[in-house]
């Protein structure tokens, strides 16, 4: 009944030459609404931490693995001993193209963790985040293991536990609302 008058207003609209317009107010009247209902704090919580959070982590590893290609004083590490090392400057050189690839894997991890937060994947959002966890630990070991300056890590360490956290409260969250759901409400996959 509601969808055949939404027509009714739409083609009247048309008929008016104002269908942006009508759409226009279509859209602040949901913008009005959305935030009234619990399903829709959680769509908005969802956007926010994809677009607040996810999305920028995934520029800060794209970032990292840019200026991990662009530095032009040398090496593109930091060494934390107390001098070069003809040996393992050579093992540090050649770890550049592993580096790169994982940083570069890191940032679309996140980029696809934060559609398929949005999407309510939930089965998918546990195999990206154990991805995510997993290539921040061998970079973490990996650049232990060279000798290179971990100190980018440290925030990116930090980050990650952060969205690590806010993930696991939106799940917590999803499955409440769909547990008090409504029957009537459509039944969606976790």
């Amino acid at each position: 009944m509601w969808a055949m008058a939404m027509e009714a207003e739409f083609e009247e609209a048309v008929e008016d030459r104002r269908p942006f317009l009508f759409a226009l107010g279509c859209l602040f009247a949901a913008w009005r609404e959305i935030g009234k209902h619990s399903e829709g704090r959680l769509i908005l919580a969802n956007y926010a931490l994809a677009l607040g959070l996810l999305i920028p982590m995934a520029a800060l590893q794209f970032q990292q693995a840019a200026g991990f290609l662009s530095s032009a004083e040398g090496p593109p590490f930091d060494m934390t001993g107390a001098g070069p090392n003809l040996y393992l400057i050579w093992s540090q050189n050649s770890a550049i193209p592993i580096l790169l690839i994982t940083w570069l894997l890191l940032g679309m991890a996140h980029l696809c963790l934060a559609w398929m937060l949005v999407e309510g994947d939930w089965p998918r959002i546990v195999k990206c985040g154990t991805l995510i966890g997993a290539a921040m630990i061998t970079l973490s070991l990996f650049m232990g293991v060279l000798m290179l300056n971990l100190s980018p890590l440290r925030a990116q360490v930090a980050e990650l536990a952060i969205e690590f956290a806010a993930v696991v409260l939106i799940s917590r969250w999803h499955i409440r609302f769909f547990l008090n759901a409504s029957p009537e409400m459509p039944a969606r996959c976790f």
